[in-house]
């Protein structure tokens, strides 16, 4: 059976959120072509982006730790409502500035949900004794964004075509809209901390921050599993650069949704995949898809137009490789994590991520103004080297 005794029972609003959140995610394939249109440079987006990393590294503890010490579910809600209306009205700005505030909102609402969506599930579950559905919601929430993510760049690629890429904005604000609704209704959460008037749950907000970042640098393996992740993330450094450097190699602008779609097919199946490695230990898994995913992004050096039908099999099945990570390793990593500190740990780990991305990022966009995508994609796969050490350094 696809689902487990009681898991839909548990899970559905949550699965039912990643669905949404999938099919809302039109702008994506776009993104990056949307903001050169606008006539920035590769800086000036890698700029944009690295606010919205910024702003989620600022944030990241206090927000995740006023949800170890308010409510999990409402911060979450709160998160989905910020983002919206920053998405919302990004379509409606042309301005550089602008447009950076409203990432650097967009940024502040996410790490409202960031550790405290993952943490109120697992608390959850918890709650009912049903640990071995951990490792299901990572596949099956991976997999269920992946599936409305097949659809979403496909209507996309349709509307770019017969309207314009703006459209797509608002789309995506409407699934964040969409979302806190759904939470706020069906979403129940059974992680209940002790209520606290304003300044005392500021206090203890402060104390649970001190908390998760004491547990997260002091626990070795967490903090290795931290460590590791910084530098897998890295090897996509130059990222942004991505979908410019398939429309150089002779891919249409359109055509992008198409591959994001077939993408987003492979995304869905490959968690399930993630079960192969179930008699490995997660340090050797996680180092093996490390290695393949340097192998596939190093080739990129190699591709010339017009052979962008290559380069997008690679960025197809890298990102298959990818979201067979969490399924391995969140699991694993949840297993340190003391409850009342749960969702600061993962924002903890959540904001050390945003930090590192959005200082190199503005590296990369510096890179790729000078050297171009194709050196900076193959060249920053290399960083799965130090990843790999790192995640074999780990004793358990």
């Amino acid at each position: 059976m696809l689902f487990k005794k009681d898991e839909l029972k548990l899970l559905w609003p949550f699965y039912l959120y990643y669905l949404v959140f999938g099919l809302s995610t039109m702008i994506m394939p776009f993104m990056i072509i949307y903001f050169v249109n606008l006539g920035f440079s590769f800086f000036q987006i890698a700029l944009i982006t690295s606010a919205f990393g910024i702003a989620m590294f600022l944030f990241e503890v206090p927000t995740g730790a006023f949800a170890d010490s308010f409510s999990r579910k409402y911060s979450v809600i709160l998160g989905f409502l910020i983002t919206a209306f920053a998405v919302i009205l990004i379509p409606l700005m042309t301005n550089f500035y602008l447009l950076l505030l409203m990432w650097v909102l967009a940024g502040i609402g996410m790490t409202f949900v960031s550790g405290a969506e993952e943490s109120w599930v697992v608390d959850n579950l918890n709650k009912f004794k049903r640990n071995d559905l951990h490792q299901e919601f990572f596949i099956k929430s991976g997999s269920l964004a992946a599936f409305g993510a097949i659809f979403a760049p496909f209507v996309g690629a349709l509307l770019v075509k017969t309207y314009s890429i703006k459209i797509l904005w608002f789309v995506f604000g409407f699934g964040f809209l969409l979302n806190a609704f759904l939470l706020m209704i069906f979403g129940q959460e059974h992680y209940k901390p002790k209520r606290l008037k304003i300044f005392e749950s500021l206090k203890q907000a402060y104390t649970n921050s001190k908390a998760g970042l004491k547990f997260t640098t002091t626990h070795k393996i967490v903090f290795l599993i931290v460590l590791a992740g910084l530098f897998t993330q890295l090897m996509v450094i130059g990222d942004n650069g991505g979908q410019p450097f398939l429309v150089n190699l002779g891919m249409a602008e359109h055509q992008l949704g198409y591959m994001y779609s077939v993408m987003a097919a492979i995304v869905m199946v490959m968690p399930f995949l993630s079960r192969l490695f179930v008699n490995f230990k997660p340090k050797n898994a996680i180092s093996i898809i490390v290695f393949i995913r340097m192998i596939l992004l190093f080739s990129l050096i190699f591709l010339y137009p017009p052979l962008f039908f290559l380069a997008a099999i690679v960025f197809i099945m890298d990102a298959g490789l990818f979201s067979m990570k969490d399924p391995i390793i969140q699991t694993y990593f949840h297993k340190f994590i003391p409850k009342k500190i749960r969702a600061t740990v993962v924002s903890t780990k959540s904001m050390f991520s945003q930090l590192i991305i959005a200082v190199t990022a503005l590296i990369a966009g510096v890179f790729l103004d000078i050297f171009g995508p194709q050196k900076v994609l193959a060249f920053g796969s290399l960083f799965g080297i130090i990843a790999i050490i790192l995640y074999q350094k780990i004793k358990d």
